[in-house]
């Protein structure tokens, strides 16, 4: 009885963790796309890329984001600066979802939201559910995402 007792706050709070981690995902891309509404483009793609700049993981220590033109080319990403330049609308996730085209229509048509993709977490190298806040901006499709706990 003792040990059912014990497993029931641990249950809960993994659960509240993962609701705070969400809102955090979700509120980091709204403040990347007000950034983005009150600077030049250039501003934006450099504040994301550049090691200490606010959307890059180097500087929050957690987050980063990475940043799609229409056509799936990164043109910005706050982890992976490599990745610049890359490709990746032909992408699939484990399942085969062509998750970066997923991502650009949900922007296109909704300006933005949830999308969810199976890919390997890198913390663990298992293959998880991916949950990934997407926002839209003046053709910049930009995207922070969570690994399901």
């Amino acid at each position: 009885m003792k040990n059912a007792i014990l497993l029931v706050p641990i249950a809960l709070f993994g659960t509240v963790l993962v609701a705070q981690d969400t809102k955090e995902v979700e509120a980091f891309v709204k403040e990347a796309v007000a950034f983005a509404k009150g600077h030049p483009k250039e501003a934006f793609l450099n504040e994301v890329s550049r090691p200490m700049g606010r959307f890059n993981v180097q500087k929050t220590k957690r987050l980063y984001l990475t940043v799609y033109d229409l056509e799936g080319k990164v043109i910005g990403h706050g982890k992976k600066t490599q990745e610049v330049g890359a490709n990746q609308f032909a992408a699939k996730d484990k399942a085969g979802k062509l998750y970066i085209q997923e991502r650009i229509e949900l922007a296109k048509k909704k300006g933005g939201g949830w999308v969810e993709e199976s890919k390997i977490n890198p913390a663990n190298m298992q293959t998880q559910q991916k949950r990934t806040f997407v926002g839209f901006h003046g053709g910049m499709v930009i995207c922070c995402g969570m690994y399901e706990g």
